[in-house]
């Protein structure tokens, strides 16, 4: 099975393997854990914790994702409504095991958050994490709407989106 970000065969084991050693993937775990959460299997070889209920990390988040475990705050009817969250989260897992974990992704996470922050107004609008785990997926701007389709919601832009004016999104 290829990897959500890398698209290279055998690179999710290599992430796994990564987000083990660097303590990213038993840290998530171990959230899962105190925040009352049943595991599950989720794509790519992640681990969705739903019914995560911890406000830690990122209170306003409807998913994070630490190493390989998704600590996930949506009922399985509200992540219906989100088909493309778990997708986005799994690029955020490989992102982990690039980042080498606990060692560098939390701190790179929110440099990259402060610099979006600077620039927009928004802590994930700009960053570089979140724009390569896909904004729309992750639920940082609305859906696209297929060409030829009207849209469903106004026009607004990237800009104009922001965590206030969205419902939850992940991290």
């Amino acid at each position: 099975m290829s990897d959500p970000v890398t698209g290279r065969r055998g690179a999710r084991r290599v992430r796994q393997v990564v987000n083990a050693l660097t303590l990213a993937t038993p840290l998530g775990l171990l959230l899962a854990h105190v925040g009352g959460a049943t595991l599950r299997p989720g794509p790519h070889g992640t681990l969705v914790a739903a019914g995560y209920r911890s406000r830690f990390p990122a209170p306003r988040a409807s998913a994070v994702t630490i190493g390989d475990v998704v600590l996930l705050r949506l009922d399985d009817d509200q992540l219906a409504r989100r088909p493309q969250l778990l997708e986005h989260e799994a690029r955020h897992a490989t992102q982990w095991s690039v980042g080498l974990g606990l060692v560098g992704f939390p701190l790179a996470y929110a440099v990259a958050a402060g610099w979006s922050w600077l620039r927009c107004g928004d802590g994930a609008l700009s960053n570089v994490f979140e724009r390569a785990a896909g904004l729309a997926a992750g639920g940082y701007l609305p859906a696209a709407t297929p060409p030829g389709q009207p849209s469903s919601q106004p026009e607004q832009s990237a800009r104009a989106v922001s965590p206030s004016s969205q419902p939850e999104e992940s991290a």
